[in-house]
């Protein structure tokens, strides 16, 4: 909900390199384990953030300087001292300052970003625990993405992002999208445009052509048709709309088309990685602009704090004349949206109320939300008007307001989420409460508690990327996480990066009354000493060097003496963490893992240790742990005995040669797997490395001399 008159537009494409000072390691502190409070009202009504990375949140280049906010001197039950930076780096001790490695996450003009951190960030191998109440995945990363590339959870769409002639002989593949303008897109299948497969055009309007119409009975919509929504399109009580996987549905500009799905309605809208749906403007691909279409509302009977909808009161939504929502049924079903796409929505009704991308009022638990992304908004990416909803997989780029607010007695769950807000806009990431809240036609206090409760939140695995350039056109984001006005909530494992104000803003005394009154407990810590014990270790190459096409996949072999609960760690040779592959808990026996590689990787030996909890570790079994062959290695032109792979590509001198040189047989002989590789011009490099490596291998195993 946008309260500023700060006005969005297009942002300028330079781009400021994130200050690298300041960067060091949390102290170590006593952990308190327990259990989170995690319930609605006054006496759970804490704040957790904790197992989270912050830096480069203004320019104070201190851990404390990341954390905004005290309570006043009329706030009687918080002891003195108490403020947002105690909370960050005392009384929550596993918050880490130190670059995640996003250097090409903030905003830059149609450029397709990468949110998953570099090789070597702090992100990788720690996180906290995760309620175990069966919406939570643990991870052992912090931030949105996982570090094994096969985990990738955002492909972008080929069709929508500037494809080649190739791509659209294909089918789409992937679902995320980044065009400011539309102007290179070609996934909406419209002639006009010269989209594959184009399609018919359906609107759904009133006879006039302009106002909404009215579902009240079940419809299915065609995968083969565009929609166009005229007016606010409505899904009455007991009707469902189906809307199949590949529909393109078009907000009509002139007439704010917007989806509402009343209470008691519902909508079943599920795409697929490659075929989801598309709500966007009917603007022509080229003129596309924020503000064009209302996005969807779904309304539902869930409870609010609002009003006492416990008693049968409605609460009005935000966005004009959208309805109304709230109840006393926290597991109300407004159906499902997977794989869904919101473009170019937060229409302005009036000032400072506007419609968002996705809008959720009062909706329940039993509504599935997944795979969403909301793309260049004016107002919020994804905002939650009490209810109980949880939402995983979800992305919201470079919209005018905040990405993921909360209100109104909320208390619904977050994973796995990224968030990038545009640099024109002064706003937040995760921000929450209001200055008071509607009922009717008067305003009630924030301080008020009544049917669902303070608004409680718990969200985890979140990416927040800001933007530290300035100027008159460049005025925020602001802060990454921003708790205010009375609200509860639990931020963990995730990465607030690169906002100008702070990672953590806390605001209002009623905010730490609540929390200072039941102090809560920290989450146990998962990543870091559990899986500890190695009972395999080797080294694999990754050849990416002409003649050899890249191989995207390696595999590892390895017995386990008994179950246990596994982790592979995978090295660089200058000893930094890549990836780490976690398949839980194996079986006693032989295995094999694939370890699915990154174009983005560079070429050479990689080191892995096989880690399990309970396993005893001993000489013999890291020994026998490095008969692990990369099955692939070094490329499909080699194979053992044969000269392996020419030397001599780009970047490379002499003449190749099929003759092992001496040298080569000598290092063959010392080190097994190196054996008739590489030929003479690649000699001297590789003769350069063998003690280098000689002290890896023994490093990453655990035993003495080179292994045969």
């Amino acid at each position: 909900m946008r309260r500023t008159t700060t006005r969005c537009g297009p942002a300028p494409t330079r781009r400021a390199t994130a200050s690298g000072e300041g960067r060091r390691a949390l102290r170590s502190g006593l952990l308190a384990l327990g259990l989170l409070a995690l319930g609605a009202g006054a006496s759970s009504a804490q704040m957790i953030f904790d197992g989270n990375i912050v830096f480069a949140n203004n320019t104070s280049g201190t851990f404390a300087g990341q954390f905004v906010g005290a309570p006043q001197t009329d706030s009687t039950t918080c002891v003195a001292g108490t403020s947002a930076a105690q909370l960050g780096t005392v009384e929550f001790t596993h918050n880490v300052y130190a670059d995640p490695l996003l250097p090409n996450a903030p905003y830059q003009m149609n450029v397709i970003p990468n949110f998953r951190p570099s090789v070597g960030s702090p992100a990788w191998g720690r996180s906290l625990a995760v309620p175990n109440d069966g919406f939570f995945e643990q991870t052992c990363y912090s931030g949105a993405l996982s570090p094994n590339p096969d985990e990738d959870w955002i492909p972008v769409s080929t069709w929508g992002n500037n494809p080649t002639p190739a791509q659209l002989a294909a089918p789409n593949q992937g679902w995320v999208y980044y065009d400011s303008t539309g102007a290179h897109r070609h996934d909406l299948h419209l002639a006009s445009n010269g989209d594959p497969s184009p399609r018919p055009l359906k609107v759904y309007a009133q006879a006039d052509g302009v106002h909404g119409i009215n579902l009240y009975s079940s419809q299915t919509w065609s995968p083969d048709t565009n929609y166009e929504v005229r007016g606010f399109l409505r899904v009455k009580d007991q009707a469902t709309l189906t809307i199949p996987a590949g529909v393109v549905i078009l907000e009509d500009v002139a007439t704010l088309g917007t989806i509402v799905v009343e209470r008691g309605g519902k909508i079943s809208a599920v795409g697929t990685q490659d075929a989801l749906i598309i709500i966007t403007s009917n603007d022509p691909p080229g003129s596309m602009v924020r503000g064009a279409g209302g996005g969807i509302y779904l309304n539902g009977y869930a409870k609010v704090d609002n009003s006492n909808s416990c008693a049968g009161d409605s609460s009005v939504s935000e966005g004009g004349a959208v309805g109304f929502y709230g109840g006393n049924d926290d597991n109300d079903n407004s159906g499902q949206l997977k794989y869904v796409r919101v473009e170019f929505a937060g229409k302005e009704v009036t000032p400072n109320n506007e419609l968002n991308s996705f809008t959720f009022n009062g909706v329940g638990r039993a509504t599935k939300l997944e795979y969403l992304e909301a793309f260049f908004s004016v107002d919020d990416h994804f905002e939650f008007f009490g209810g109980t909803v949880d939402l995983k997989h979800a992305i919201g780029i470079d919209g005018c307001d905040d990405g993921f607010d909360w209100q109104m007695g909320y208390r619904g769950r977050g994973q796995s989420v990224i968030i990038r807000t545009t640099p024109t806009s002064l706003r937040q990431a995760i921000r929450t409460g209001t200055r008071g809240s509607r009922r009717t036609t008067t305003r009630t206090p924030y301080t008020q508690i009544i049917c669902s409760g303070r608004s409680n939140a718990t969200v985890a695995n979140f990416t927040m990327v800001g933007d530290h350039r300035s100027g008159p056109s460049l005025p925020g984001p602001t802060s990454a996480v921003n708790l205010r006005n009375g609200t509860a909530g639990t931020v963990l494992n995730s990465i607030c990066y690169n906002y100008k104000t702070a990672a953590l803003k806390i605001d209002v005394n009623e905010t730490w009354r609540a929390h200072c009154l039941a102090l809560p407990v920290a989450p146990a810590v998962v990543c870091g000493g559990q899986l500890d014990v190695p009972v395999a270790s080797g080294h694999v190459f990754v050849s990416r060097s002409a003649p050899n096409p890249f191989r995207n996949q390696v595999s590892f072999n390895f017995e386990l003496a008994k179950a246990g609960d596994v982790r592979v760690d995978i090295f660089s040779a200058s000893g930094q963490r890549v990836a780490a592959l976690r398949p839980g808990t194996l079986a006693a026996g032989q295995h094999n893992l694939t370890w699915k590689v990154d174009r983005d990787t560079p070429g050479g030996v990689y080191f892995y240790k096989v880690l399990t909890d309970g396993a005893e570790s001993t000489r013999q079994d890291h020994s026998s742990g490095l008969k692990h062959l990369l099955q692939t290695w070094p490329g499909p032109s080699w194979s053992p005995g044969s000269t392996g792979p020419r030397c001599g590509g780009a970047g490379r001198t002499g003449e190749p040669s099929n003759v092992p040189s001496p040298e080569v047989d000598r290092m063959g002989r010392s080190v097994n797997r190196f054996r008739n590789w590489p030929t003479r011009p690649c000699v001297g490099s590789w003769l350069s490395r063998r003690s280098r490596l000689r002290r890896l291998v023994r490093h990453f195993s655990g035993v003495r001399g080179c292994h045969r």
